[in-house]
């Protein structure tokens, strides 16, 4: 009974750290609820303090049921059959083939070409595609600035919406331009624009970017909920970033990689525990 017990704890652990790592991706549940109270306190949330709420929540429940029936000594030392180096091995070449196959993926991807769509929002224009240029108003006076705190760096991104000339206050703002540049320098020459919300709003051509539909993170949306300031649904975010669309690709052949390396370690530790206890 025991050792059924021992594999739903450890399956209980994986299910825990593959939903963290799906809150970390879509922003939502508890690492959204910790970040945002830190966004409200602090007006930025680090990344470390955010996952280890999550963590903590989630984790205790198998941790106070590994307490209650005594089975520390089996988590720690299980015997060898238990812990074959084949499972090890097995998962470790899964991760591996789903970290190449996205990482190959992600890499032919980015070597494609695209034709960059020029959309101007005042002529009633609708993308085609998802890389764009977007002619539009910057409505500077409802930028709300997003930070994440990584190793002591805050990185900082402004969210501006983007409407048609016609656009008036009331209506939901459906675009969204992600950026961290502070100004913007028309490209008809002029004077520099600040990305502020003390500069009046102006038509901005954008630089090329990829839409990303519903992108708007979690806390942005709230920001303008609480000032009752409609917002589409879903939003759209043009990013500047030109592999934001690969993003998705990379990180999970970066976590599959991961996973692997601790796999095949945590297989070859198997194997030499497994000799010890033969001998």
């Amino acid at each position: 009974m025991k050792s059924v017990l021992k594999w739903v704890i450890w399956l209980y652990v994986a299910a825990v750290c593959a939903y963290i790592f799906y809150e970390w991706y879509a922003y939502t549940g508890l690492y959204r609820l910790a970040a945002e109270w830190q966004l409200e306190q602090y007006g930025s949330y680090g990344l470390k303090l955010t996952l280890l709420f999550p963590l903590l929540v989630l984790g205790s429940p198998a941790a106070v049921l590994v307490t209650l029936t005594g089975m520390q000594d089996q988590m720690r030392m299980a015997d060898a059959g238990a812990r074959s180096p084949a499972i090890f091995v097995l998962l470790g070449v899964v991760a591996l083939a789903v970290s190449a196959g996205a990482g190959w993926y992600g890499y032919v991807r980015s070597m494609e070409t695209f034709n960059v769509e020029s959309v101007d929002l005042s002529k009633g224009d609708t993308p085609r595609s998802t890389h764009v240029t977007i002619t539009g108003i910057a409505r500077t006076e409802y930028i709300i600035e997003f930070g994440k705190k990584t190793s002591g760096t805050t990185i900082l991104d402004r969210y501006i919406p983007l409407t048609p000339a016609s656009w008036r206050p009331g209506q939901p703002l459906v675009y969204f331009m992600k950026t961290n540049m502070t100004a913007y320098m028309p490209p008809g020459g002029g004077g520099m624009l600040m990305l502020s919300p003390r500069t009046p709003a102006f038509q901005i051509t954008t630089e090329p970017g990829v839409l990303v539909r519903d992108g708007l993170p979690g806390a942005v949306g709230e920001g303008y909920r609480k000032n009752n300031i409609a917002v589409a649904s879903p939003p759209i975010v043009l990013d500047l970033n030109p592999g934001a669309d690969l993003q998705p690709f990379f990180v999970t052949a970066g976590v599959s990689g991961v996973l692997s390396f601790f796999m095949l370690v945590a297989a070859g530790a198997a194997a030499v525990r497994q000799r010890r206890h033969e001998m």
